[in-house]
């Protein structure tokens, strides 16, 4: 399976989450949180785990990589496994809160490398509204995906 067959996978559970998910926000939440474990715990750990349920459907598996741990940014990193047998690393970076970014690569045996031969980074907007954060993730998937 080629890399853009792998983001175009992701894409269409990633579609199917955004459809689903879309509610009204909470006013009384639009501010972040001092503390960006909360962040990632509470906004990227949901829409995550709401991608996690749609990839499933579609036979996928994405697991969180909880032996990463990066003290610096606290963002998460994921490992996705496409039925088919190929495998992608998801790792969000950024300096909380002034930016995101979410680094989607083939991954490499041990977690601790990248591949940057096939590799797209996604800007993504930091916020407490989940509907936001996904088109954000689906947005930057399609332009990449133009490219």
């Amino acid at each position: 399976m080629t890399f853009t067959a792998q983001l175009d996978e992701m894409l269409v559970a990633l579609r199917q989450t955004q459809a689903r998910l879309l509610a009204p926000m909470d006013h009384q939440q639009l501010l972040l949180p001092e503390d960006p474990e909360i962040f990632a715990e509470d906004v990227l750990g949901y829409v995550m785990d709401e991608w996690g349920d749609d990839l499933r459907k579609e036979g996928h598996a994405l697991e969180e990589v909880t032996s990463w741990n990066d003290p610096v940014s606290h963002y998460p990193r994921y490992e996705l496994r496409l039925r088919g047998g190929a495998t992608a690393d998801l790792l969000f970076s950024g300096v909380y809160p002034k930016s995101l970014h979410l680094h989607i690569s083939k991954a490499i045996p041990g977690h601790q490398q990248f591949s940057d031969a096939h590799a797209a980074e996604v800007p993504l907007v930091v916020t407490n509204d989940p509907n936001v954060l996904l088109y954000s993730i689906t947005g930057g998937l399609r332009e990449f995906l133009k490219a």
